[in-house]
């Protein structure tokens, strides 16, 4: 009994839950994705309108402090006292009243603590709401502060020095911004006194306040490079601030994105929005808890899981219907085959669907009827094989009577001073001997070499003695190794046919016995025949010539070729080597192996 995955119903089964796993899977959380990003981009995107609002609240009145500060250096009457100080008290007074004015009319000037104009003549000017008013020395108190100066001369104004306490009131802890700006003499660049402008943090606070209602979000204020957490309407300078921005080489803050004034940082469970500020600098941040999210996707996840389950079950039927339309022909098949098996040829009616269960049931049927009828046949061809052997052996020749007639020959030869004929009849008994003798298909290199002298000894008075053989064996030790049977013959054969003969002249056959570099037996046969080109050598080993053997019906040079190399591999085999009108040297190479010892049949 096969285990139920292995078998077609079970792998139907698996397959459909499987794709339908993977199905639910893929959409549940692409629809998470989609769902989960929708919800943060709108979050950002609501973070991202109220902070631009704040921001834009925020510019509006900077912008009107900064424009104030402007006038205090573009007022001639402010420029005159800044290079010679005030001649008169009503001069003075005349600066205050005009000072006080644009103080009065300026739109954010209820974010401005103090107003301070001086010159370096150490005198000075100010407007001041009484609560903010303090009873230190201007002078002294500027000159000790160490944020002055850089102040005073950057371009463009930036607020390094963040939220400071008020350095003109004493024993007070109430914190400003500073705004400090040079004012320039009438006539030339040169810094004649200065302006000195105290903003309230509740500049930002009330814009926050006004726009920010995110609970439990945090804001934060970045003035360069001080960032403040703004907590219970107060700036607390923050003890962390995950680095969300990219500064560019001057050291200043960029947003990550250039088509945009939002920048998005995500640490763990936390995004945050930044929106930078005109100021150089300057942003604001809001802290966005990504847990909000997942709140408000529990019941989207309910709904995914019960449409993942629906899928599912859905496969699960799918598969029974399927199992159904496939199965059940597949067992028939399958007892069909078992009747096949078991020796019932004949055509079953039941396998052949409409369908291509069908075509596969009449493919069955008929490859049942055409194995009957080839074994019947085959049956048909066994039994003439049969008649044809039994009258090929009632026409046979005992091989006894031919080796006993040839030895009658010698004798008569001899008794009659014939020794030529006699040893042709020796050799030729002897050849006969050793085909008809066995049928084993290895002998060693001693006796093929014994079986190709016998077949020289007939060429040799065919060709009245014109043609001579030299054997040379580098190593006793090599007669010993296995060869197979009729690898000699044919190709001294062809080297006197095709060789020397047509030479016209006496010719010499040379072969020599000895292990090459690579350790394997290599036989090589040389003729001082006329030779052969390439194309030639070619084709006597591919069997595209008819230069067989006229010894041995059907072996020739192309088979002991392909003989060697269906027993021993590719790397063995011939090889021929000429050169027209000089040689021919065809080369055996063959492993080093003993004779393997078969058994012989007696003939």
């Amino acid at each position: 009994m096969k285990p139920l995955i292995r078998t077609i119903k079970g792998r139907i089964i698996f397959s459909t839950l499987l794709f339908s796993f993977i199905l639910s899977s893929f959409i549940a959380v692409i629809s998470y994705t989609v769902y989960r990003d929708y919800l943060r981009n709108n979050l950002i995107h609501s973070s991202e309108l109220s902070l631009q609002v704040i921001a834009d609240t925020i510019n509006s009145d900077l912008k009107n402090i900064f424009s104030l500060a402007e006038w205090c250096q573009a007022n001639s009457s402010i420029g005159e006292f800044s290079m010679y100080g005030s001649k008169t008290a009503k001069q003075k007074i005349t600066i205050y009243e005009n000072l006080n004015e644009q103080y009065n009319t300026n739109d954010s000037s209820e974010y401005i603590q103090r107003v301070l104009v001086a010159s370096n003549r150490r005198e000075f000017i100010q407007v001041v709401l009484i609560r903010h008013s303090g009873v230190a020395n201007v002078f002294d108190v500027v000159d000790s502060l160490d944020y002055f100066e850089p102040a005073l001369k950057s371009k463009p104004y930036t607020f390094d020095m963040g939220f400071v306490y008020d350095p003109f009131k004493i024993r007070n802890k109430l914190t400003i911004l500073p705004l400090i700006r040079p004012i320039y003499s009438l006539y030339d660049s040169t810094i004649t006194g200065w302006v000195f402008i105290c903003i309230s943090p509740n500049l930002f606070s009330d814009a926050i306040d006004k726009y920010h209602h995110g609970d439990g979000e945090s804001v934060y204020l970045t003035l360069s490079q001080n960032t403040y957490l703004y907590r219970d309407g107060s700036f607390i300078p923050a003890e962390y601030m995950p680095e969300i921005f990219t500064r560019n080489d001057d050291g200043e803050i960029t947003t990550l994105y250039e088509d945009t004034m939002v920048c998005i940082g995500h640490e763990k469970n936390l995004y945050y929005v930044t929106c930078p500020l005109n100021t150089p600098g300057c942003y604001i941040t809001q802290q966005i808890n990504a847990k909000e999210l997942f709140s408000q996707t529990q019941f989207f996840m309910a709904i995914i899981a019960i449409i993942c389950l629906v899928i599912v079950l859905a496969g699960f039927i799918m598969s029974l219907l399927l199992n159904k339309m496939v199965n059940t022909p597949i067992i028939k098949l399958q007892g069909r085959m078992a009747k096949i098996a078991n020796g019932d040829f004949s055509r079953d009616l039941a396998i052949e669907w409409d369908n291509e269960f069908g075509e596969i049931g009449r493919g069955i049927n008929k490859l049942s009827e055409s194995i009957n009828n080839l074994m019947n046949s085959r049956l048909e061809m066994e039994k003439q094989k049969r008649d044809y052997e039994y009258q090929v052996l009632q026409s046979q020749i005992n091989p006894h009577f031919l080796y006993n007639t040839l030895m009658s020959i010698k004798w008569m030869a001899a008794m009659q001073n014939a020794p030529g004929i006699a040893e042709m009849a020796t050799a030729l008994s002897r050849l006969l001997k050793n085909i008809s003798k066995g049928t084993k298909q290895f002998v060693p290199l001693s006796e093929e070499l014994s079986l190709l002298m016998d077949y020289y000894t007939i060429m040799k008075y065919r060709y009245g003695g014109t043609i001579s053989i030299d054997v040379k064996v580098d190593s006793e030790e090599l007669l010993n190794c296995g060869i197979l049977r009729f690898t000699l013959q044919p190709i001294v054969e062809n080297a006197i046919f095709h060789g020397i003969e047509p030479k016209g002249s006496a010719g010499t056959i040379t072969i020599h016995v000895f292990r090459n570099e690579s350790g394997d037996l290599q036989i090589d046969i040389t003729d001082d025949g006329v030779g052969m080109d390439e194309e030639m050598g070619r084709m006597l080993l591919s069997e595209k010539t008819g230069s067989e053997s006229r010894f041995f019906r059907k072996i020739g040079i192309s088979n002991v070729h392909n003989r060697i190399q269906l027993e021993f591999g590719d790397r063995y085999g011939l090889s021929i080597k000429s050169k027209i009108g000089s040689f021919t040297t065809v080369t055996i190479i063959l492993p080093v192996r003993p004779c393997p010892e078969e058994r012989q049949e007696s003939p």
